[in-house]
C-alpha cells in the first residue's frame, strides 16, 4: 500500500457496501491511505438510501448479504431516475462471483475481495477520479 505507483486519489467517494465488518475495515484502511473519501454500507438496503442522498464515483457491491443483496441493490439503482444512477460504476465486490450474473445486473466488474488485490483495486477505481 505504501506503493510509490499508488499516486493519491484525492477527492474521489467511495461506498462500500459489504456486511462483513472485517472487510470494511479493511477496505476502508487501503482506501484512506490513497485519500478517498469512504462511506460504508452493510447491506444494499442502505446503499439505496446513501446512494440516493449523496454523491459517489465508485461502489464497491458485495453481492451475498442481508435484506438486499448486491445484484438486486444494483438493479435497484440503475432504476433510478436520472443519468447519474445508470452511469455509476458499481463494481461486484465478491470472492465467487457468476460473471453471467454480473453484467445481467450491469455491474462494471469485479474486483476480487478474497484476498484483496490492492493493485487491482486501485486500477479500476483510479479512472473515476474527476
Amino acid at each position: 500500500m505504501e506503493n510509490p505507483e499508488f499516486k493519491s486519489l484525492k477527492g474521489l467517494r467511495v461506498l462500500v457496501v459489504d456486511d462483513n465488518f472485517i472487510t470494511q475495515r479493511l477496505s476502508s484502511h487501503i482506501l484512506v491511505q490513497w485519500q478517498v473519501i469512504a462511506d460504508m454500507a452493510e447491506n444494499g438496503k442502505v446503499a439505496l438510501q446513501k446512494v440516493s442522498s449523496d454523491f459517489y464515483d465508485v461502489v464497491l457491491m458485495d453481492l451475498m448479504m442481508p435484506e438486499l443483496d448486491g445484484y438486486e441493490a444494483t438493479r435497484a439503482i440503475r432504476s433510478m431516475e436520472g443519468n447519474y444512477f445508470r452511469n455509476l460504476p458499481i463494481y461486484a465486490f465478491s470472492t465467487n462471483p457468476d460473471p453471467d450474473k454480473i453484467r445481467e445486473y450491469e455491474m462494471n466488474g469485479l474486483i476480487c475481495k478474497s484476498p484483496l488485490d490492492v493493485a487491482d483495486l486501485y486500477e479500476k477505481i483510479s479512472p473515476h477520479l474527476k
